[in-house]
């Protein structure tokens, strides 16, 4: 009987966080961040093959990102260079830009909100914890 009662307990008390979780989503949404990522999402997709070449781009990018938590290094200065120089010169293309600083403000947010959670309930890493999961380059494109 008293399991019950905690396990009923327990259930309003989940219930009450997905409702304030959903809140917290709400409020994201009406965020500037995630309005301006919305917009210049739209454009992209509406540049057709400027959204492949980002495609592409960001497939290559999760290939080396997997290949250096691997520990693959194989020519992996070479394609980093490469990688890098594509991206630079993507990077001029306003629509691809605009995304990319757009999906970049977004996510800075989206970490923000991460970071709140993990101090509230002591989740954070150690330093050399964070260090051990990073890749050995920083691959990223925001």
């Amino acid at each position: 009987m008293v399991e019950k009662k905690h396990m009923a307990g327990d259930m309003d008390h989940r219930q009450l966080i997905r409702l304030q979780a959903g809140k917290l989503a709400e409020l994201l949404c009406q965020s500037p961040e995630y309005i301006q990522f919305l917009a210049a999402r739209r454009r992209l997709e509406a540049d057709g093959e400027n959204a492949d070449i980002l495609a592409e781009l960001r497939q290559r990018q999760m290939s080396m990102r997997m290949a250096s938590l691997l520990g693959d290094e194989l020519d992996f200065s070479e394609e980093y260079s490469e990688f890098e120089n594509m991206y630079l010169l993507l990077a001029q293309e306003p629509s691809i830009s605009e995304y990319l600083f757009a999906e970049g403000r977004l996510f800075r947010l989206i970490a923000d909100v991460e970071a709140v959670f993990s101090d509230k309930l002591d989740l954070g890493m150690t330093m050399e914890e964070a260090q051990e999961m990073q890749p050995r380059r920083d691959i990223r494109l925001n």
